[in-house]
C-alpha cells in the first residue's frame, strides 16, 4: 500500500491523541502490532464504550527504537539497550501515555535525524522489502523518552475482538470523533476527552488514562499468532 498525501494526513487526524497502550513484535511474522485508544465517533454519533483498536504493520523492513533517560530534547541523554521482542514491557512501563500532533505517518526524516544515532535497537530485514512506509510513534513520561520508527509495506486495523474494521469507516470515526470534541459534545465529555488546551491538557490525559487502564491486555499478540499463518 501506498499511502498518498491525503490518506497520510487522515490517519495522522484519527490517531491523534490516541493513547498508546501496547506495541508488539514478531520476528518469525515480520510483524509490529500496535494497540491504542483513540478518539472515536461511529456514524449514528455513538462514542464505543471500548475504543480500542488493534494496528497490524506487516512486511517490516525496519524497526528501531531510541529508550533514554532524559527529556526528548536531551542530546546528552543516557541511551537503554534492549531487545525488539521486549519492546511490549518498555511501553506498559510508560502506563498508556497519548500521542499527539498530526504527523506520523511517513513524515520524513527530519525529527529521525535527532535520534537515528542513539538507538536502542536496528531491527533491519535486509531483503529490500518493507521499506514503503513509515509510522514514528513516542511515549515521553518525567525524565524518560522513547521514540519508535516502523518501516512497513501495509497495514490493517482489528477491533478488540480481532474483527477487520474498514480503513474508510475508521477515518472517518476519527474525524467525526475530533468534529464532536471541538464541538464540545457531551458524548465526548463523558469519555474524558476535551479540546486539549493550555488550562485542560492534562486533565485530558488524565481522564484517557483513567479510562482505558484497566482495559489494557496484557498481550494481544499471544491470541493474534495463529491468525497470521502466512
Amino acid at each position: 500500500m501506498q499511502i498518498d498525501e491525503e490518506l497520510r494526513h487522515r490517519i495522522g487526524l484519527a490517531l491523534n491523541e490516541a493513547t498508546l497502550l501496547g506495541v508488539e513484535f514478531d520476528k518469525e511474522k515480520n510483524l509490529v502490532a500496535c494497540s491504542f485508544a483513540l478518539v472515536t465517533m461511529d456514524k449514528d454519533g455513538n462514542v464505543p464504550e471500548d475504543n480500542r483498536l488493534l494496528f497490524i504493520f506487516k512486511q517490516v523492513g525496519r524497526f528501531v527504537a531510541s529508550l533514554r533517560n532524559g527529556h526528548w530534547d536531551d542530546k546528552n541523554a543516557e541511551v537503554e539497550k534492549f531487545e525488539p521482542e521486549n519492546i511490549l514491557e518498555i511501553i506498559h512501563s510508560f502506563k498508556g501515555l497519548s500521542i499527539y500532533g498530526w504527523d506520523f505517518i511517513n513524515c520524513g526524516d527530519k525529527d529521525f535525524d535527532t535520534w537515528k544515532d542513539r538507538l536502542s535497537f536496528d531491527y533491519l530485514t535486509g531483503d529490500n522489502i518493507g521499506l514503503t512506509n513509515t509510522i514514528n510513534l513516542f511515549q515521553e513520561g518525567g525524565n524518560r523518552h522513547i521514540d519508535l520508527r516502523i518501516w512497513f509495506d501495509d497495514f490493517e486495523v482489528l477491533t478488540p475482538k480481532y474483527e477487520p474494521v474498514d480503513l474508510e469507516e475508521f477515518l472517518e470515526n476519527g474525524k467525526r470523533g475530533w468534529n464532536a470534541v471541538y464541538e464540545n459534545n457531551d458524548k465526548m465529555g463523558n469519555f474524558g476527552i476535551i479540546p486539549a488546551t493550555a488550562d485542560n491538557e492534562q486533565k485530558l490525559k488524565t481522564a484517557i488514562s483513567n479510562l482505558t487502564g484497566e482495559q489494557q491486555p496484557k498481550s494481544w499478540w499471544t491470541k493474534l499468532k495463529d491468525k497470521f499463518k502466512n
